[in-house]
């Protein structure tokens, strides 16, 4: 043998080591993840021969069932796109999405709780099913939020949750897709720009504007730094700080910004003056402002039983990734960041939590969709309890803030959210995200004196607040308290 096919066949070899190694991490190491992989459509195909189960509303109506054809169970959706987001779609083409995948496991009967059913019932002549999952969401609730969302014509999302336990009651996403037409409509779908498949409610990433005002104020109180009575004077509508300008709001580009003159903090938090917020936040500085956020969960994924590709994690992004919460910013970033700007991004369901904790004494839940999982015989085989994630606040710091969110509603920016039925609490939030476009933010809760139900709402390319989110907030909520 020559020296040249010597090293040929050295290479062949090395070659075919390699080719079998891969195969080998491919077949036993990753076999895991690809057969869990969403876009598995022969897996999605495989399992379409099982009965797969029922997705059911807190008050049973069903989001998703079965059509058996041809020997195979195919997905049908009774409510169209209401609840298309959240449920997903299971399908033979394009895969699996929502808690048809993050559920799938129960659905097709292969967990090991619903194993043990399926054998016992094989034995007995029974055919293998899946189990059913029963949510929390209620239909009445999600169809309130969602068509007022189609109503006001803009791209938005509503979260609303239960204060004390975290359950998700409601999760609307405009625009909407229905996912019974999904094969027939897929490439209209993914060539629209207004991103009809995303959950905006978790997968989409704002500027919160002031509505992170909640999160800076709790830093400011439980520092000590500041109380609601602590006074301020506007004298210009707006503050220079190194050489940097930060307004207060203006009805329009070339408008002069309000003046607000001799204040409280109280009274900046109602009507969201920016030059007090702005100050707040370079006292309380950087580091206290982060570790806030991190105590309402922010740069953490909310533990929420979605897929985990479809839950972003809120924090400071930078170039389109998420930022180390100790990157060091200078004086005037951190005024930026604690009037809600800068480059601070959450999602809806994040500030629907922040809500939720201050609502129930600054102790945040884990939000939940699954209420229960039921096999065929009907047996309750698993039932979520509420837990808690963090202590995000402390209980009289919750009750001081809950007390300035009722003033943005009687008096301040959040008039648009005034009820003659039930006393609501929020904040507001006017987001700059150019080209003279604002996103209206509205994260609150009610009743303010006994919480029951927390809320964030955003609209994309809104008019105002008061205009577009308020209103939306408070029809969900009314809806909720059965007030509606």
């Amino acid at each position: 043998m020559n020296s040249s096919i010597r090293k040929l066949f050295y290479a062949s070899v090395v070659l075919f080591a390699a080719l079998l190694g891969m195969l080998a991490y491919q077949q036993v190491i990753n076999a895991r993840s690809l057969a869990d992989n969403p876009h598995n459509t022969r897996k999605v195909f495989e399992q379409m021969r099982i009965n797969r189960g029922v997705i059911l509303a807190s008050d049973n109506t069903e989001l998703a069932k079965n059509r058996l054809q041809g020997g195979l169970y195919y997905r049908q959706y009774p409510l169209g796109d209401l609840f298309s987001q959240v449920v997903g779609y299971n399908d033979m083409v394009y895969g699996q999405t929502g808690l048809e995948h993050s559920q799938n496991d129960y659905l097709t009967g292969t967990a090991d709780e619903v194993e043990v059913t399926n054998f016992i019932n094989q034995l007995t002549g029974k055919q293998r099913a899946g189990a059913n999952i029963k949510l929390t969401v209620d239909p009445k609730v999600q169809k309130t939020a969602m068509t007022d969302l189609q109503n006001n014509g803009k791209p938005g999302a509503v979260v609303v949750l239960d204060v004390h336990t975290g359950a998700v009651l409601a999760m609307a996403s405009n625009p909407s897709y229905d996912p019974n037409q999904l094969e027939a409509d897929w490439a209209q779908l993914n060539q629209d720009p207004s991103g009809p498949l995303l959950n905006r409610a978790t997968q989409s990433l704002y500027t919160p504007g002031s509505s992170f005002k909640l999160i800076t104020t709790a830093a400011a109180l439980e520092t000590g730094a500041f109380t609601p009575g602590s006074q301020f004077n506007d004298e210009k509508g707006y503050i220079d700080i190194d050489g940097n300008r930060i307004n207060n709001y203006r009805a329009t580009a070339t408008a002069a910004p309000e003046i607000f003159g001799q204040h409280t903090l109280s009274d900046a938090f109602a009507h969201s003056i920016n030059t007090t917020f702005a100050q707040v936040g370079d006292k309380v500085g950087q580091a206290k402002l982060v570790e806030y956020q991190q105590k309402f969960g922010l740069y953490q994924a909310p533990p929420i039983d979605l897929p985990g590709d479809e839950v972003a994690v809120s924090g400071r992004y930078v170039n389109g990734h998420l930022a180390s919460p100790n990157d060091s910013l200078d004086q005037v970033h951190v005024a930026w960041m604690a009037i809600g700007q800068e480059n601070v991004q959450v999602t809806p369901l994040q500030m629907a939590m922040v809500a939720q904790a201050i609502g129930n004494g600054g102790s945040e839940m884990k939000p939940y969709l699954v209420d229960s999982v039921i096999d065929s015989n009907s047996t309750v085989i698993r039932k979520t309890q509420p837990e808690q994630w963090r202590q995000a606040i402390q209980p009289q710091t919750a009750s001081t803030i809950t007390a300035m969110m009722v003033r943005v509603v009687n008096e301040g920016t959040g008039f648009g959210a005034r009820s003659d039925k039930v006393q609501i609490a929020g904040k507001t939030g006017t987001a700059e995200v150019g080209g003279g476009k604002i996103n209206a933010w509205f994260v609150g809760f009610a009743p303010a004196d006994n919480p029951k139900v927390a809320i964030a709402v955003v609209v994309e390319n809104a008019a105002s607040t008061g205009h577009d989110s308020s209103p939306i907030a408070r029809d969900v909520v009314l809806s909720a308290l059965g007030m509606r």
